[in-house]
């Protein structure tokens, strides 16, 4: 039997979460979450409002002022965002046993085998999971069914805002000859442009073409492009797989040359993503650091550990060796820093302790321990380190995802 996909995806999810916790933006049609006007991040979410004014996720906060000037532009908190992810998550596992969070505001589901229990179509269990978002978490979302995860991903883009659709198999190509080349996932908009150049448009192009032809449009990326625009994708879904990475950064509302300034920020950050870690039983083997000079030259640098951890010490040891290294090119071509990011990647789940642990990092797990206690109780900006004490708590503007 082919595969039964359903693709869940929050309507302007990170709008909707500020609104329940701040009443006063409720009633505000104009609305962008991301950052205030001055600063210099990029927009998070649009409510539907703002973007009828050209507003976009992703956007740089000053275009969106210049794009809709009017609007209310505010700076959310993830903490907020993550609480909310969870309990839709749970709402999901109501529905069914495999649920795959692909994002804070998206996750697919898999009904494969249910024929006898949802026989034809999968709409009403949609329109019920639909409500049970909307009454508990208080949510909306669109719903898309698909035999694959890109033809239900694709469905409920195609259903927004609050809507279902479903294409069954068999029905792909029908659907997919409809719509723009940028719909497939993977062609971005400069692609999308550069291919618009030579004519190609529509997805019922690539259909039609052989790949031969197609291959002297668009070179090695005929294959898989051809396979996609017919309607094949993945079908499989895994509950338990593990994130790719857990990250921070944040653009600065000012180009920085300071780098003590620069090591405190990354000190909060890299505090934050070890935090996240030990929540979520997670163990990083990578450390990467991300830096963006005031020019747009972007510089990523990494360093894989000799043991996996999410401890801050040794998260910042990583990352503090990566910047310093990275900043000397900042200083060589005599640039600010608009940008610093650190990420943990490589993960894998915490495993049974070492009983063999050196004494000083056993010391250093009982501290880190006492002070995520402390932190579960009374917030992370309860305990913080010396250093970055007295910097004030903001949202680092790349913590969650844009939405799409």
């Amino acid at each position: 039997m082919p595969a039964r996909i359903m693709h869940v995806d929050l309507d302007a999810f990170f709008v909707e979460v500020c609104r329940r916790h701040h009443p006063e933006l409720r009633d505000i049609e104009l609305l962008v979450v991301g950052g205030r006007r001055d600063q210099r991040g990029v927009v998070q979410s649009a409510s539907y409002g703002a973007r009828k004014h050209g507003v976009r996720a992703g956007m740089p906060i000053a275009e969106a002022v210049r794009l809709c000037p009017a609007a209310t532009f505010f700076q959310g908190s993830f903490d907020h965002y993550r609480t909310a992810s969870r309990q839709v998550e749970a709402v999901l596992g109501e529905f069914s046993p495999t649920v795959v969070m692909a994002s804070l505001d998206e996750a697919y589901l898999d009904f494969g085998g249910t024929e006898q229990l949802y026989p034809g179509s999968l709409l009403p269990v949609a329109e019920r999971l639909r409500d049970a978002v909307r009454a508990a978490p208080g949510l909306d979302c669109s719903v898309g069914i698909g035999p694959n995860r890109m033809i239900a991903k694709l469905a409920s883009d195609f259903a927004k805002p609050r809507g279902l659709m479903e294409v069954r198999a068999g029905w792909e190509e029908g659907f997919l000859a409809g719509l723009p080349v940028a719909a497939l996932p993977g062609v971005g908009p400069r692609t999308a442009a550069r291919w618009a150049e030579l004519g190609l448009t529509e997805v019922v192009q690539i259909q039609r073409m052989e790949v031969a032809q197609l291959e002297r449009l668009v070179g090695d990326d005929a294959p898989a492009l051809k396979l996609r625009a017919h309607g094949y994708g993945g079908t499989t879904l895994s509950a338990d797989r593990l994130p790719r990475s857990v990250s921070r950064e944040t653009t600065l509302s000012r180009d920085d040359r300071n780098p003590d300034r620069l090591e405190r920020m990354l000190a909060l950050l890299t505090a934050r993503v070890a935090a996240q870690l030990r929540e979520e039983s997670l163990l990083a083997r990578t450390v990467t650091l991300k830096l963006r000079h005031d020019d747009f030259r972007t510089v990523t640098r990494r360093r894989t550990l000799d043991v996996p951890t999410s401890l801050d010490a040794e998260l910042l040891g990583a990352a503090r060796e990566l910047f310093r290294a990275a900043f000397a090119d900042v200083r060589e071509r005599d640039r600010g820093v608009r940008l610093i990011g650190v990420a943990a990647t490589n993960l894998t789940t915490v495993s049974a302790p070492d009983l063999f642990e050196p004494a000083a990092r056993a010391r250093l797990r009982r501290l880190t321990d006492a002070v995520d206690r402390v932190r579960d109780k009374y917030g992370f900006d309860a305990v913080t380190p010396g250093s970055i004490a007295g910097m004030r708590r903001r949202r680092p503007a790349g913590e969650p995802p844009t939405e799409d």
